[in-house]
Formats: structure tokens, sequence, C-alpha cells
């Protein structure tokens, strides 16, 4: 079965890298992006699509079976939020091989996003990146919500939540009633919260990162939050080692049950791509500019909450030794969309199949005893 598995991979490898993708490219990547989620919607919707979908994509092992906070995943890769802004592919993720997927950001009032619609993804090829300035575009979590209601998932599903992008002046109380809001929206959708502080694309940038507006967010959210449904909380990759640390503890203060580590990186605090590729002077980078910096966020963390905290790590996902360096940091469970979108949706399954490799050379026969092991923490 092995050796049907691998060489699904190098095909399906060949065709997306040769064939596929090319095309894809030659369309503006905000239009090829919604062309693909249509496509996505296509095969998702019929019995033909969903069965050839999972003959080319689906794998599962059971040394990636995982619980994080009492939910179990059969493995521990995930899309990253930033991809489903409205919440429309969920049948699609599982077919692909994803063990969770993380929805939105949703926003607690509809949310154009920022201008240009149709030039707000750049793509950065030999430096494997994104530069996005969606700017938290979706339909709202209302109606979002009243879609998704009573669905059944098949796997795991985050709802992740951002204030609405919709003004350049930041008012505390209106921001967290936002938040509020759509926590509200989706009590009985989802497992999990992620409560996004961190969009570097919003006209009044990151507020959350001040200690005492955090303070009181995450004290609003203490007051509407289910006991059975974990709450995260999304940080940039780019913040100084203390204003990570002061989101740290105040977040186990409040016993948030975990964090999302990281968000995009803008340009400026990044040099891990080719500055002339960057054709636009607004946005921020996904992919591999990311890469780095979200590990060592995932590193230090683990080392700051003594592994006491659950910790999602995304940004530069390309193979399996990608995902394996940020789950042997300190990640329980990894998201990815760049790579996907760079290597193609099989990558997925590669990963997985990559991954049981990594864990059996180790020793592991889980990816629980895989967390943190290569992490200083680990060897003192």
């Amino acid at each position: 079965m092995q050796l049907i598995y691998q060489l699904r991979g190098l095909i399906t490898t060949f065709f997306y890298r040769w064939v596929i993708r090319p095309l894809v490219f030659l369309w503006e990547a905000e239009k090829a992006h919604n062309k693909l989620k249509q496509f996505g919607l296509i095969f998702a919707s019929n019995r033909f699509g969903r069965r050839l979908l999972k003959i080319l994509f689906y794998y599962k092992h059971s040394s990636l079976n995982t619980m994080v906070d009492g939910i179990n995943y059969d493995n521990p890769i995930g899309l990253s939020a930033g991809f489903d802004k409205d919440g429309e592919l969920t049948d699609a993720y599982p077919l692909t091989g994803f063990g969770f997927a993380e929805l939105g950001s949703f926003t607690g009032d509809v949310c154009p996003g920022n201008p240009g619609v149709g030039r707000r993804l750049f793509r950065l090829i030999k430096s494997k990146s994104i530069l996005v300035w969606y700017g938290l575009n979706n339909q709202g979590a209302e109606a979002i919500a009243k879609r998704l209601q009573g669905k059944e998932f098949n796997i795991p599903i985050g709802i992740n939540t951002a204030k609405t992008n919709n003004s350049v002046n930041f008012v505390l109380q209106i921001s967290i009633d936002d938040y509020l809001k759509t926590v509200n929206e989706f009590s009985n959708i989802g497992h999990y919260y992620t409560i996004n502080i961190s969009c570097p694309n919003t006209q009044d940038g990151e507020p959350f990162v001040n200690r005492e507006n955090l303070e009181a967010l995450l004290s609003a959210l203490d007051e509407v939050k289910q006991e059975n449904k974990p709450l995260y909380i999304k940080i940039a990759a780019d913040l100084a080692t203390d204003e990570v640390d002061t989101i740290v503890d105040t977040c186990l203060q409040y016993k948030v049950d975990g964090l999302v580590l990281t968000n995009l990186a803008k340009p400026s605090m990044s040099n891990e791509y080719l500055k002339e590729e960057l054709t636009f002077d607004k946005g921020a980078l996904s992919g591999l500019p990311v890469q780095r910096l979200s590990t060592n966020v995932v590193r230090h963390v683990y080392q700051r909450t003594r592994g006491k905290i659950t910790i999602i790590g995304v940004g530069g996902v390309f193979n399996a030794d990608d995902a394996y360096e940020k789950i042997t940091s300190g990640a329980n469970l990894i998201e990815m969309v760049t790579g996907m979108i760079f290597e193609g949706p099989q990558v997925i399954g590669e990963i997985n199949r990559g991954l049981v490799k990594l864990l059996k050379k180790d020793g592991f026969s889980s990816i629980e005893e895989a967390v943190g092991s290569r992490n200083p923490l680990k060897q003192v």
C-alpha cells in the first residue's frame, strides 16, 4: 500500500507542478483563488467529484491521530484561516486529507475588505510567498452562521473571528462587542474559536497587543465562551519578544486554551524574500518569509509556557520536514495555505505520509510524543 501512495504522490506532484500550476499562475492571484474555490465547490458537490478527491489526495495512518483540548484529530495538518473566508468548502477538506480546517476570519459585520478587489493578492514565486492585502473581506458572522447552522462536519472546524475592518478609529468597547457578536453567532457551530488579534491589513492596526486592551477582551470572552469549546489567540509573526511575552502571560492569566503562531509577516520585518519581487507597497507576506519567524515564536512560547498550553504552528509549511520542525519545537497542530498553493493539494497527504516516516525514525508512536521533543526545554 505504501508503494501505491508513493506512486500516487509522484504522479500528482508532477501533474500539478508542470501542468496545473503553470495554468493557474496565468491568472492574477486573487482571481485564481476565486476560480479554484469554485472548482472545489463543484468537486465537493457530487459523488464522483468527492470520490475522485479522496482517491487522489486522502491519506490516513493511526500514528497521526492526536487529541488536543478534548478534540480528536485524524492528523495534525489543518487549513489555516485566510483561505476559506466565508466557510464554503467544508465538504472538500476531509477528502483532500486535512485533519481540521480553520474558517474565516469572520467579522461581526459584513466586511468588503481593503480597496482594489481583484488585486489584493500578489505572488512572489521565487520567494515562495503570497503578499496579502485582503483586509478581512467576508459576508459577516450572521449570514455565514445562518448558512452553516446544523451542518455536520467530518473534521474539526475552527471558527476564526476578527474585528470588522471598517474604521481607522479604535474604540475598545465597540471592538470587543464586534468579537463577541461573532462568538455568539457561532456558539453552536464548529469545534474551537481562534480570536485573531493580529491581522496586519486592518485600518486601525493591532490594538490588542496592548495588555490593557487584551485583558478587557479576554475578560469579556470569559463571559460567553463555552466550556467544551477551546479558545485560542492568534498573534503576529513580527512582534518583539517582550510583546509576545506580554500576550502569552496575559493568556495564561485568563486561562486561554492556546495560541496560533503565527499570522503573516510585514515585509519590513523579514529579510527572507527577494526584494525585486515585491511590487506592491502594502500587505503582509505568507509562506517562506514567515517560516523561520513563526517557528522561532513556537519554540519561544513553548519554553515560556513550559509546554502547558496548546500551540498551533502556522507559517511556511511546504513539506513534512517543515511541519515536523514546528511539532518538535512545540506545536501540537499545524496549519497551512501557501504550501498548498505552490505545491498542490496532494502536498497535504504527502506531508502526513512524511510525518509517519519521521515519527518512526525518531522512535515515536504518536504525534503527542514528538511535540516539543527538540525544544531546548525538553533537553534540560
